[in-house]
């Protein structure tokens, strides 16, 4: 019997060896870019592009490719847009993510479609920065580019947002606001 070690897991070779499919060998592998992420935008707010906060989740699809998915919010504290990603491109070495997105203003008049690109690069465990790019079907005029920050959202603000009663849904986008806020004038 053959041994396997640990630099030809990492490597892939072990799951050709196995006849494994690699998605199956990058279980139990995640990248430092997965996971629940608050997203601060540092650029200036306007009505055209007027996302403030918003969380994303960074996931696998079961190809092992990534997906990016979340929702944004409004300073006001109303939803501005919903996205889901239709190509990324990961880096491992800094780990990082390039995406084309598309998405909606859901709560704005015809429900325009949005698209554009992001970039995220992790800084450490829980804080990335990036920019993202937002273009309209309706707006030809539309193409501003945000820069932001990114830091580790915890599980339970899922949760809340997803499941939670409105007037936790309303505190906890309002903590984010805060933060966003503050961020803002610090970056």
């Amino acid at each position: 019997m053959r041994s396997i070690c640990p630099a030809s897991t990492r490597s892939g070779h072990a799951s050709r060896q196995l006849g494994l499919p690699r998605p199956v060998a990058l279980e139990g592998r995640r990248s430092l870019v997965e996971g629940l992420w608050w997203q601060l935008s540092l650029t200036a707010r306007s009505e055209t592009e007027p996302s403030a906060v918003s969380l994303l989740r960074i996931s696998r699809d079961r190809d092992g490719g990534l997906n990016v998915a979340g929702r944004a919010w409004q300073e006001d504290g109303t939803l501005s847009a919903r996205y889901w990603s239709e190509a990324a491109k990961e880096r491992r070495d800094p780990s990082s993510i390039f995406y084309f997105w598309k998405g909606e203003r859901p709560r704005h008049p015809n429900a325009p479609q949005l698209e554009g690109t992001g970039e995220i690069r992790v800084e450490s465990a829980d804080r990335a920065t990036g920019y993202w790019t937002t273009r309209s079907d309706r707006d030809p005029g539309l193409n501003a580019r945000t820069s932001g920050i990114y830091r580790r959202a915890d599980p339970s603000d899922l949760l809340v947002l997803d499941g939670g009663s409105e007037e936790e849904r309303v505190q906890l986008i309002a903590q984010r606001l805060q933060e966003w806020k503050s961020a803002a004038n610090a970056f």
